[in-house]
C-alpha cells in the first residue's frame, strides 16, 4: 500500500484534467481534478511535489495573473474525462488495465473527487462552473458516500462569490481541507514562500470556521535536519484552538520528492509527538499520516 501512496502521478493516459491516485488522507482511491495544469499557484511550498517534478522556479508568484487568476481550462472536456474515469471505477476496468491493479480490494472504493492538482484550485475563474459539474457527476454516477473535497491554501476564502460556490460543494457531501503549515509568520514564510501574509491566511481560516466546517491540513518536515520547535507547535495549536468548526486536523509529512535537498520527512515518532501535543492542547481529533 505504501508504494501506491508514494506514487502520485497527476497525469492519466491522455487526460488533461482528471487523474486517479491512492491517497493517504482519503484512505483509498481519489479522483483528482486539476484546474491548474500549467502549475500556477500563489504559494511555492518547500515540500511541493509539483515544483520538484516540473523544475519550475522556486518562487512562482509571477505564474498568477495580475487579476489573481490562472489560465482557462475546458470545462466540457474536464467533465467528459471525469465521467469516463468514474465509469472505469464503477466497471472495475481501472483496476485491471493500469498501475492501480496493485490496489487492495478494500481500497478500490472511490472515496472522493478532490480539487487538487498542480496549483491552487480556487484561483481558476471557472472553479464555480466546475464545482457544479462535479457535483452533478457525483449525484449521477457515484455512491452517496463519495465526497467532493477542495484542497486549498486558504488564500481566497475571504472572497464572497467563492463562499457561495463552497456552500454548493459542502451541500454535496463536500469537505474543505485548508492548509495551515505554521504557527508563526516567520515559519510560514520559510515554508510557503508566498507574498501573502500569514496573518491573512490565519484570518481567512478563522472567519470561515465561524460559519462553515473545515478540515485543517498541515505538513511538518525537517528543515536542514531540524523539526519544528515546541514554541512553533504550541502557537500553531493555539490558533487551532481559537477556530470554531474544525472537523479534524490532518498532520502529515513529505512522502514524495521535494524541490529542496534540505527538506526531508519527519520520522513516525517525530510526527506522532507533534500530533499528540496538538491533540492535548486543542482537544481536536488529530490524524497522523506518515512518509511511508
Amino acid at each position: 500500500m505504501s508504494s501506491l501512496v508514494q506514487y502520485h502521478p497527476r497525469r492519466f493516459r491522455t487526460f488533461q484534467y482528471i487523474y486517479p491516485v491512492v491517497s493517504r488522507r482519503a484512505g483509498g482511491l481519489s479522483i483528482g481534478v486539476n484546474l491548474s495544469p500549467a502549475a500556477q499557484c500563489n504559494f511555492s511550498c518547500v515540500y511541493c511535489q509539483v515544483l520538484a517534478e516540473t523544475r519550475k522556479i522556486t518562487y512562482r508568484e509571477n505564474s498568477v495573473r495580475k487579476d489573481n487568476s490562472i489560465t482557462s481550462i475546458n470545462p466540457d472536456l474536464l467533465e467528459s474525462e471525469l465521467r469516463e474515469l468514474v465509469g472505469m471505477v464503477n466497471d472495475g476496468s481501472l483496476f485491471r488495465d493500469t498501475w492501480l491493479s496493485r490496489t487492495p480490494p478494500e481500497k478500490q472504493v472511490l472515496r472522493d473527487i478532490a480539487f487538487s492538482g498542480d496549483g491552487e484550485p480556487t484561483l481558476s475563474l471557472q472553479f464555480p462552473d466546475v464545482v457544479c459539474r462535479v457535483a452533478a457527476v457525483r449525484r449521477e454516477l457515484c455512491t452517496e458516500s463519495t465526497k467532493i473535497v477542495l484542497i486549498t491554501n486558504g488564500s481566497t476564502l475571504h472572497r464572497e462569490p467563492l463562499r457561495n460556490t463552497l456552500k454548493t460543494l459542502l451541500a454535496d457531501n463536500g469537505e474543505i481541507w485548508a492548509k495551515l503549515d505554521a504557527g508563526t509568520p516567520d515559519y510560514f514564510r520559510t515554508i510557503a514562500r508566498s507574498a501573502i501574509p500569514y496573518e491573512k491566511i490565519l484570518a481567512n481560516l478563522t472567519e470561515f470556521s465561524k460559519t462553515d466546517p473545515l478540515v485543517i491540513q498541515t505538513c511538518f518536515v525537517l528543515l536542514h535536519g531540524k523539526e519544528p520547535d515546541n514554541s512553533e507547535i504550541r502557537q500553531y495549536a493555539e490558533h487551532l484552538r481559537l477556530m470554531e468548526r474544525i472537523q479534524r486536523v490532518q498532520i502529515y509529512t513529505a512522502a514524495r520528492q521535494t524541490p529542496e535537498s534540505w527538506v526531508l520527512p519527519l520520522s513516525d515518532g517525530q510526527l506522532d509527538g507533534i500530533s499528540e501535543t496538538v491533540r492535548k492542547l486543542t482537544g481536536l481529533r488529530v490524524d497522523s499520516f506518515y512518509s511511508a
